[in-house]
């Protein structure tokens, strides 16, 4: 039996960019909404910002699968129905890809990598920090899928990592802080803050001028959560009044960044074009067609969204 799930996107075709990956699932069939015969049958659809009418023809909508980590605007989605059960991708490529794009900028600014072509261009050998990570803490905010592949594969290298998110606790040695005080606590110390919190009311605009004023003076924030965290002009005037030292952005509230965005040439922020992660078409059919099955058998699906909570 082949089960339909409508490809649902405001800007994309998701069913071009996922057919490749869905072809081993025969037993799923991805249609655009064009495709869809009898909208009443659909009761499965991958989304990734839905146009404001994607659900009006889909009244029997019952699992919404989101090809992407982040549900904010999912959520936020005024045709989202109250029965729809809404899942977010849960894929472990992706949070490896993430690890990986945090690692690097975290070991470039603690041992001054991006320094050297300057020294290369003038001919200057001259080692600028060979210090071990032992003696540079780092916090990473948000400690789900992201968070918990950032935070241990830099505790991996010896970084000593303290985590911030909903709940304070302790996992595989991390210690998890909680509330205004715990982020106070997680953030002084730290050489390098990496963000991959959810986007919810408790989180949106979490990197506001207070928060900057936690930060040292020589700390590196990495943005890779969801644009509505920062609050840019609080960014640029913390860097101008020197903390934190230096901000590496890969989300940004408006995408892509306008060319008139003065964090373009802002001389202490590196801005990259929201590349951290992708899943790979064939993870996301897995990841779907692996949720479609037990969905189907009545069974708890990875990435579930507690509405509750926004994650």
């Amino acid at each position: 039996m082949t089960t339909d799930v409508v490809c649902l996107c405001t800007h994309h075709d998701l069913k071009a960019l996922y057919a490749e990956g869905f072809a081993r699932h025969t037993d799923l069939r991805l249609l655009t909404p064009d495709e869809v015969a009898d909208p009443s049958a659909v009761e499965i659809a991958i989304a990734f910002n839905p146009p404001p009418d994607a659900f009006e023809r889909f009244h029997a909508l019952k699992l919404l699968h989101s090809v992407g980590a982040g549900v904010d605007g999912l959520l936020k989605h005024p045709g989202l129905l109250p029965e729809m059960a809404v899942v977010r991708m849960v894929n472990p490529e992706q949070a490896r890809m993430m690890a990986g794009f945090a690692v690097w900028h975290v070991v470039s600014w603690h041992r001054r990598l991006w320094e050297y072509p300057a020294l290369q261009a003038r001919r200057h050998w001259e080692v600028l920090d060979a210090s071990p990570a032992s003696g540079f803490p780092v916090a990473v905010l948000g400690w789900g899928n992201m968070g918990r592949a950032c935070g241990e594969a830099l505790a991996g290298l010896g970084y000593p990592v303290t985590a911030w998110a909903g709940t304070a606790r302790e996992e595989a040695g991390i210690r998890i802080l909680a509330g205004e005080d715990g982020l106070a606590e997680a953030l002084r110390p730290a050489r390098a803050i990496v963000n991959v919190l959810p986007l919810t009311e408790a989180t949106r605009c979490i990197l506001d001028d207070v928060t900057f004023g936690y930060m040292r003076p020589d700390a590196l924030l990495v943005q890779l959560g969801r644009g509505g965290h920062l609050v840019e002009p609080d960014l640029i005037a913390a860097l101008d009044a020197g903390r934190p030292g230096m901000a590496a952005l890969d989300v940004m509230e408006t995408e892509p960044l306008p060319p008139e965005s003065p964090l373009w040439s802002h001389p202490r922020i590196r801005v990259t074009p929201h590349c951290a992660s992708e899943s790979s078409p064939e993870a996301v059919a897995d990841a779907v067609a692996a949720n479609i099955v037990r969905w189907q058998a009545g069974e708890p699906m990875t990435g579930l969204v507690d509405r509750g909570r926004g994650y």
